[in-house]
């Protein structure tokens, strides 16, 4: 089997992570880099380096990872399946719910392609051992989820695009707290109604630094999230409320180190004075490799992308949409 030729739109921190497990994939071939910035080139000058994404087009592609900023992410997928080459594009998927369906339109005339997007919070081991709970029912029915993904301010980048309305297409919740509401949509499924609050109150931006939100899902399960720039000690948690028992996410491991060990706190039904917590943490994070090498994997074995697929996308952008309009006073 000849071996499958890549491409890499975008060579920041996520795609210099995405090229260091790469190049340790045998079956993949590096053909080409692209960065608007001339000094982030890679060391090993066999790959080919531009500041225009588009150049990446020149090469017999399979695949090409995308690592843009928001604006550009939808466009570059779009093209990219224009051109025949399968897709694995970072979070979030669009600027918007009604730009991502502009990639999904074309997409439907393209079902022979693979896209994948990167939500690699559900390769995480405390939440791959909750969804394993949930779905197998191990301590009861799943009755409601509280979460909280926060840190303390909106990282600008370069032409401060982070804070921008029409670069970034939204704030906190768009950048990092779409990763909270990927996983609720992994452990419930669909939802049916959002009730939401958001405010850019402390930042200014004409993005969000908070976003509120109580969503109900197709299960019956109420969870109640809040998004945050303003969480001066990073905090993730997830409190996952079942009949017999709770299960608690504390912290996740991340290339800053700032949100504390990952670790899971099993907490039975208070019955016996004999059921006692259960604790489990976790010193290496794996999600970013078990996720590139199953986007590889579909590709040399032509599997269907399981999870993190574009209906995956799609539920989790109209998710994003629908809290946004949910409160009637944000038009930023």
């Amino acid at each position: 089997m000849r071996k499958i030729n890549v491409a890499i739109a975008g060579f920041g921190v996520v795609g210099k992570k995405r090229y260091e497990i790469l190049k340790k994939i045998k079956e993949v071939n590096i053909v080409a880099i692209s960065d608007i910035n001339t000094k982030n080139s890679p060391k090993n000058k066999d790959i080919k380096f531009f500041s225009n994404y588009q150049k990446l087009f020149n090469f017999r592609l399979d695949a090409i990872f995308i690592s843009l900023p928001n604006k550009i992410a939808a466009e570059a997928t779009i093209n990219s399946l224009k051109k025949e080459i399968n897709v694995f594009c970072e979070k979030p998927p669009a600027r918007s719910y009604k730009d991502f369906l502009k990639i999904y339109n074309v997409y439907k005339n393209h079902k022979n392609l693979k896209i994948k997007y990167g939500f690699n919070h559900r390769y995480h081991d405390s939440v791959i051992i909750a969804k394993d709970a949930i779905k197998k029912k191990r301590y009861g029915k799943l009755i409601n989820i509280r979460g909280l993904y926060g840190k303390s301010k909106i990282i600008n980048f370069k032409g401060q695009w982070r804070s921008s309305k029409i670069l970034a297409g939204g704030g906190i919740l768009l950048d990092q707290g779409i990763h909270l509401l990927d996983i609720l949509i992994f452990f419930c499924g669909d939802f049916l109604a959002v009730k939401s609050f958001i405010s850019n109150k402390f930042w200014s931006y004409r993005v969000e630094d908070n976003a509120y939100s109580l969503i109900k899902f197709k299960n019956n399960v109420v969870a109640m999230i809040h998004s945050t720039a303003t969480q001066w000690q990073h905090k993730f948690r997830v409190e996952i409320i079942m009949e017999k028992g709770q299960i608690n996410l504390n912290g996740i491991l991340s290339g800053s180190k700032s949100y504390g060990d990952e670790k899971i706190e099993i907490i039975p039904k208070l019955v016996k004075k004999s059921h006692k917590k259960k604790f489990l943490s976790f010193k290496k994070d794996l999600s970013w490799d078990r996720e590139t090498n199953e986007f590889i994997d579909s590709l040399k074995m032509n599997k269907k992308i399981k999870t993190g697929n574009i209906e995956d996308a799609k539920r989790v952008m109209n998710l994003v949409d629908k809290i946004y309009k949910s409160d009637k006073s944000w038009n930023s």
